[in-house]
């Protein structure tokens, strides 16, 4: 039946629905209007703007164009160059575009005039002016050239450059009165967007005025009525049954149904004591069915812990509280014979303890032979409690039997004046059996699980990496190495693991991912039936080598499955690979020198040949005997520091005296410009002397050896903590970074053309790496292929805890410890001057090359340079102070002359020096005097 919708002759939807309409029409044309205006306006002024930027431009270009006639005609008359001339022309041509472009544009009178005058006269200049300027220069007739430019021309140049400036001045005048009334615009527009606002929150509040007063109004009285209605008491809702709108309609509705609710209200009171009564006989039923229910709850979750659990407490506990739910025991207690696990209720612990360890041995035999039995006992008056009468308490004795009727669990229960029951007997024995047979279950489970750990703890102590896998290529065994070899990250996993899971994760990690895959996959087939091996490797952090073992595993004649084998031979390869590096190396680096050694003595036995001669090639001999020697050498300290045999003398060492006597051991060409900072406040090191020269040795000569083009070698000291520093930085080949970790390996070469050439025994590295750890220090390169490479290592110093603090000794220090150079030639001075500085906070530069301190001066801060004059049989110094005056960068840096010649000798006052010392001096005057020279600063 369809619904019959009453009407209404003001619906409240239509009234709303109108005044939205006529507002949205108010804003739609309003904000059209004022979209309209404003485009106008901004089209209009982008329009004025572009046209006087055009004539501006335009100007400009006459401007620039015209001065180019006039520069250029000038050049021609000058010179009478060609090239002079074209230009010219050139440069009336594109005036002559310029102007036309200008005339195209709508003009002023003035500007109209002026199009006319230029149009005018760059026709009579083409044509007349410059045809006859032309001439006169080519009969050098300048003084009639003077006149011809004196006759009008210069006149109408001037106006019109006059005009330019003018016009520019002009254009920035409208530019200006643009931007304002721009700026105007902008103000009007944002009063009417003020206004717009106001007026759109005017209508917003006459909008929600009559919302409240048309709708909220009347359904607040309504809420009034509805609640009042509930409570009893009536209220006059007739001026809402008076309008003529949906809320009427409402009103009118809600009145009628007061009126038949009023009229059933009796009908309904009976009705509902009808029903009150039908829901409490319901209500009696359902309890009892929730106790089924619950019953059956119970029983269901106990055969699910009987079916599923494989914890022998949890068994305990739920079956224990199962009985107890059913049964109703005032107390009770389940234990596991042989065992400390119990569940107890209603029992003080100690009580639980003794009856555990104090069940007599003829009720266990009884419990062996009757399973369940029932002791009723009379609970003495002077045990009585609470209750006024004798009673008695029934106690429960009960046992689970495992398959050999050996007691597994006791059960004790007690009810107190409630007999058990035929069925409860029976009820229980039941559920008895059936712990029983989850007992057995959980029996067998633990001895399973034992035996399969102690199979893994067997597998796991190997150090083979074991793995099963099925004939489906699922792995159903593996061990902790394994996971160690293949860095596989989930140890512990109990699941299997597909085939697709444990392949990829090999794919991802070996080196020959399609040769293992494929051995793998042929492996685990079922016709495979034999033996077979592999190697692959495993390139992490460090590359690994492992060999792999694949054999069938059978029950009966089926095959079930494939045990890999990976053993990690690492070890062994890198002795492999060693071995064939150190044949290789010993052969070539024995060979050549003694292919050297006996064909030069060849020589000398079957030839007669110049003294010279003679000694040039003994020279050889001796050089190549002396190459093997070394070689020889470098063998056997390195065996000697490996077996431990090598004896290291510790002892105070003067770091910065070793790197000065290593220094002199080289013969260095002029490619190399080597310098030694020492920025350590103290220099001395607790070291074998004799094998820090030989680690000096071997890395200053590798930064020599592998810088074949020459460079700076700079050797840097200073405190790093309790240690001391060392860098040395060369500008050689670089070593490429992925070689750098394998560097300090025996007999590493880099296999590259560049080191080839070069050569060595890869033995230098190995041997320093085992005089710094034996000095209790660490090394590590840092390097950039075709840039250069840096070998840094620590060795520690000396006493720190003796170590006279710097400030103790100076009274003074900077945070930054001012840099001072010596350039000195004698070692002995300079390492004097040095450790007085050092002891005072300064840091030192030492040089004893005049070029390299030059350049060096003008890139490191310095506070002062001490420098001798003579080097060797020349006053250099002078040059290097004449160089550091006339300077921009060092001119102001303070230079002492520190000399053994006499002041008198050298005219060094021009060159403002700032102390002359004659050596010899104390030390701490050269101290003193540059601290002075700091605070003075």
């Amino acid at each position: 039946m369809p619904k019959l919708i009453p009407t209404v002759k003001k619906s409240v939807r239509n009234q709303f629905v109108r005044m939205l309409v006529s507002m949205l029409f108010l804003f739609i044309l309003f904000v059209g209007a004022f979209f309209v205006y404003t485009s106008l306006t901004n089209e209009r002024l982008i329009e004025e703007r572009d046209d006087i930027n055009e004539k501006a431009q335009l100007v400009r270009k006459l401007d620039e164009s015209f001065n180019g006639i006039f520069f250029r005609s000038r050049g021609y008359y000058a010179f009478k160059a060609t090239n002079e001339l074209n230009a010219l022309y050139d440069e009336m041509n594109k005036f002559e575009l310029h102007l036309e472009e200008f005339g195209k544009l709508p003009l002023s009178n003035e500007e109209r005039l002026l199009y006319e005058d230029l149009s005018d006269f760059i026709i009579v200049y083409r044509n007349e002016i410059l045809p006859k300027a032309m001439g006169y220069v080519e009969e050098d007739n300048y003084e009639a050239l003077r006149e011809l430019s004196s006759s009008g021309t210069n006149d109408l140049v001037n106006d019109f450059i006059s005009y330019t400036k003018t016009y520019t001045a002009e254009t920035d005048l409208i530019v200006r009165d643009l931007f304002n009334r721009t700026l105007e615009q902008v103000q009007l527009l944002t009063v009417l967007y003020i206004l717009f606002g106001m007026i759109v929150v005017v209508i917003i509040g006459i909008i929600l005025r009559k919302v409240i007063q048309n709708l909220i109004s009347p359904i607040e009285k309504l809420t009034t009525a509805t609640d009042a209605f509930a409570s009893g008491v009536y209220v006059d809702i007739t001026p809402l049954k008076k309008k003529e709108d949906e809320l009427g309609l409402l009103a009118t509705s809600f009145y009628n149904m007061t009126l038949s609710i009023q009229d059933k209200e009796e009908v309904l009171t009976t009705q509902n004591e009808e029903l009150m009564a039908q829901q409490d006989e319901l209500q009696g039923n359902q309890e009892q069915l929730k106790q089924s229910l619950n019953q059956l709850q119970q029983y269901s979750e106990l055969n699910h812990v009987l079916t599923f659990t494989l914890d022998k407490g949890k068994l305990l506990e739920d079956l224990h509280a199962y009985l107890r739910s059913i049964y109703e025991f005032d107390s009770s207690l389940l234990y596991l014979v042989g065992s400390d696990e119990y569940v107890s209720k209603g029992l003080a612990k100690e009580t639980t303890e003794r009856l555990i360890k104090s069940l007599d041995i003829d009720k266990i035999a009884r419990l062996e032979e009757e399973k369940t039995f029932v002791i009723c006992r009379e609970v003495n008056p002077s045990h009585q409690h609470i209750a006024g009468a004798t009673y008695y308490a029934y106690d429960l004795y009960s046992c689970i039997l495992n398959s050999e009727k050996k007691i597994v669990a006791i059960l004790l229960a007690t009810r107190e004046g409630r007999k058990f029951t035929a069925t409860d007997y029976s009820d229980i024995n039941g559920h008895m059996n059936q712990a029983s047979i989850a007992f057995e279950r959980i029996f067998m489970y633990e001895e399973v699980e034992r035996a399969r750990k102690l199979n893994q703890s067997i597998i796991d102590t190997t150090n083979e990496g074991i793995q099963f896998v099925s004939i489906y290529g699922e792995v159903l065994l593996l061990n902790e190495a394994l996971f160690k070899i293949i860095r596989y990250p989930h140890y512990g996993i109990q699941d299997k693991v597909p085939q697709e899971v444990w392949m990829k994760h090999f794919q991802r990690m070996v080196c020959e991912p399609e040769e293992l895959i494929s051995f793998l996959k042929n492996a685990i087939i079922e016709q495979f039936t034999n033996t077979r091996t592999m190697r692959y490797s495993i390139n992490d952090d460090i590359t690994a080598f492992i060999e792999v073992y694949a054999t069938s595993v059978f029950e009966g004649d089926e095959k079930v499955g494939t045990m890999f084998v990976h053993r990690d031979i690492t070890s062994e390869y890198e002795v492999d690979q060693m071995k064939s590096e150190l044949v290789s190396t010993v052969s070539h680096e024995l060979r050549t020198p003694l292919s050297s050694v006996l064909g030069f003595t060849e020589l000398l036995l079957t030839k007669e040949m110049q003294p010279e001669r003679q000694k040039r090639y003994i020279e050889t001999i001796h050089k190549e005997a002396k190459r093997l020697t070394n070689l020889i050498n470098d063998f056997l300290d390195l065996q000697r520091m490996e077996s431990g045999r090598q004896v290291y003398v510790m002892e105070k060492v003067a770091f910065n005296e070793v790197v000065q006597e290593v220094l002199n051991k080289f013969d260095f060409n002029s490619q190399y410009k080597v310098q030694f900072e020492d920025l350590s406040e103290s220099s001395f090191v607790k070291a074998d002397e004799e094998r820090l020269v030989q680690l000096l040795i071997n890395l200053i000569g590798n930064a020599v050896k592998f810088s074949p083009n020459g460079g700076d070698i700079i050797i840097r000291a200073e405190k790093s903590e309790n240690c001391l520093k060392v860098s040395i930085q060369d500008n050689g080949i670089g070593i490429p970074e992925n070689e750098i970790p394998t560097l300090f390996q025996k007999f590493k070469r880099i296999d590259n053309s560049s080191r080839r050439k070069i050569g060595g025994t890869g033995l230098g590295l190995a041997l320093s790496k085992e005089i710094v750890s034996n000095h209790n220090g660490e090394i590590w390169i840092e390097s950039q292929e075709n840039v250069g490479t840096t070998v840094y290592f620590t060795l520690p110093l000396f006493e720190q805890a003796n170590i006279v603090n710097r400030e103790d000794l100076s009274g003074h220090r900077s945070s930054s410890n001012p840099t001072v150079m010596i350039v000195e030639d004698d070692f002995s001075q300079a390492l004097l001057l040095s450790e007085e500085l050092k002891s005072k906070g300064f840091s030192i530069l030492y040089h004893e090359d005049i070029e390299r301190a030059m350049d060096d001066a003008q890139q490191v801060p310095l506070v002062g340079i001490v420098m001798d004059l003579k080097f060797g049989e020349n006053l250099l110094g002078m040059d290097l102070v004449e160089f550091l005056r006339t300077n921009e960068k060092t001119k102001d840096i303070p230079i002492i002359i520190s000399s053994a010649l006499d002041k008198s000798m050298v005219d060094v006052e021009k060159y403002n020096v700032e102390k002359y010392f004659t050596k010899p001096y104390p030390p701490d005057e050269l101290s003193t005097l540059l601290l002075t020279l700091i605070e003075e600063k």
